[in-house]
């Protein structure tokens, strides 16, 4: 029994080893529209797909796949397909579509008719209908793939594997396809931004539309957002709902430099500014209960770009407008639950979401001699919230109440331990009580060593190390108390 291939392209351009290639292996080829044409001008046999569908086009060429019919030959499994060949109609074992080409329609605006008429329809329909039916069909989506898909059919490779991998692939494509049409026709109505990272680099912020988190963000006061705020805001916004009510978070850069939890929110701040004077400077201020006018006293000639909090006191809102640089942004409840996603060269990395750290500070196992005190398990467990959130390899010293000193980002462990003894020395703050957490395991006894001597009597950390068990000898020499939770937070 021949096999039946479906074949509707707007680039031609791959097409012709294709269909040849078809054609001598004995498929029949059915085409719509131009590319019927045109593969007759190759003297390729082809039948159109009027022939199923009983109609050549209409509205002027805008529909001419979108059939019943059509899709039917497409989507047909099971009985459902058996029945149809026994009928004598028209079941395809490939779909080959190469779409009309938005992404060339970037000088356009969103809102020209001209870029509406470059928005395929009928292709992605088909190729997502072949998708679909992987188990049978085979979706060729994208002139770029026609080569292997030719390939595997001649050389016996067309297994279920091969063919859910061209479905990956398509709905790839198709995604891909949406979102370049979803950014165009959003121009002037989602955010705009100045630029990305450095003002040479043209960027766009996407929101879903489900409209959640930042999407759902109350811009209250000040200019759109940067991309830059935005990474900040996220990584303070998400650092801030994870810490005790009364928390207050400046984050600089995507690193946390202040933090402090208290029953008041300006005697948060009071606790967390000192540790780090500087880096503030241009940072992202968010709190996570009703900001108060006694805050943004404490803010006084404080210059930053972002304040965020999921209320305002109407007084306090009215003095942060009065800041002609700074932008004030209300957040809506909820916790961010989706897929994160970070682009590679050719590729996306995905992952769950980082769970919270009260997760693991529930299951946390005390392993040293010395059980800690309810001081030093409020620093540890302050430590190992603000340690999350800290570029890998991330240091943090802290207080029941406040962090002392947070080192980032360095290549080894002990020179983030060293940067964050440092600046806790540099703001004049005592260590001495102090709790340590480690992002990751610690792999030697120098970080022990140094974080004793500068004070530190408890440390939490992932454990895991080969040398953990010179590590607890170490903290027990000390007289330190040690917590594994069993899970490390890389942030990098």
């Amino acid at each position: 029994m021949a096999e039946h291939a479906l074949l509707s392209c707007h680039s031609r351009k791959e097409l012709p080893p294709l269909a040849e290639g078809l054609h001598r292996l004995g498929w029949v080829l059915h085409a719509s529209g131009g590319t019927a044409g045109f593969l007759r001008s190759l003297g390729l046999p082809v039948s159109p797909t009027e022939e199923i569908t009983g109609i050549s086009s209409i509205l002027g060429g805008r529909v001419k796949t979108l059939h019943p019919e059509l899709h039917a030959g497409i989507l047909a499994e099971g009985e459902d397909r058996l029945r149809m060949i026994e009928e004598g109609r028209i079941v395809f074992d490939m779909v080959a579509t190469d779409f009309y080409p938005f992404h060339e329609n970037t000088d356009l605006p969103g809102d020209d008719p001209s870029a509406v008429e470059l928005i395929d329809v009928g292709g992605p329909a088909m190729a997502r209908a072949a998708a679909k039916n992987y188990r049978h069909v085979i979706a060729a989506t994208g002139g770029d793939s026609f080569g292997e898909v030719l390939a595997a059919v001649a050389e016996g490779r067309n297994t279920l594997e091969f063919r859910r991998r061209m479905a990956a692939r398509t709905f790839d494509v198709t995604a891909s396809y949406d979102l370049s049409v979803s950014l165009k026709l959003s121009e002037g109505v989602s955010p705009a931004l100045r630029y990305g990272e450095n003002p040479h680099q043209a960027a766009r912020v996407h929101f879903g539309a489900r409209g959640e988190g930042f999407a759902a963000a109350e811009l209250l006061h000040g200019d759109a957002l940067s991309y830059n705020n935005y990474l900040d805001a996220a990584a303070a916004w998400e650092l801030v709902r994870d810490l005790p009510a009364g928390a207050v978070v400046v984050v600089k850069h995507g690193n946390p430099c202040c933090v402090a939890v208290a029953d008041r929110q300006a005697e948060a701040w009071d606790r967390a500014f000192p540790a780090d004077r500087s880096s503030p400077y241009g940072g992202v201020l968010a709190v996570n209960t009703r900001l108060g006018e006694e805050l943004v006293e404490r803010l006084r000639g404080v210059f930053l770009e972002l304040v965020i909090a999921p209320d305002f006191e109407p007084e306090a809102l009215e003095r942060l407008r009065t800041r002609r640089k700074l932008r004030v942004l209300g957040m809506p409840p909820g916790r961010d639950q989706c897929l994160q996603f970070r682009s590679i060269w050719g590729g996306l990395l995905v992952q769950e979401p980082d769970p919270c750290a009260s997760e693991d500070l529930d299951s946390a196992r005390v392993v040293s001699a010395r059980q800690p005190t309810v001081a030093e398990r409020g620093a540890m467990e302050l430590a190992w919230r603000i340690c999350r959130m800290v570029k890998s390899n991330a240091m943090v010293v802290c207080e029941a109440d406040r962090a002392l000193g947070i080192g980032a980002g360095q290549m080894s462990r002990i020179e983030s331990l060293d940067l964050a003894v440092r600046r806790a020395s540099a703001a004049g703050l005592d260590l001495h009580g102090s709790a340590l957490a480690s992002d990751g395991l610690i792999p030697f006894r120098d970080s022990i060593d140094l974080a004793s001597e500068a004070g530190v009597t408890a440390v939490i950390q992932p454990g895991g190390s080969l040398r953990d068990d010179e590590v607890l000898a170490a903290a027990d020499e000390k007289g330190m108390t040690m917590l594994l939770t069993g899970r490390r937070h890389f942030r990098h």
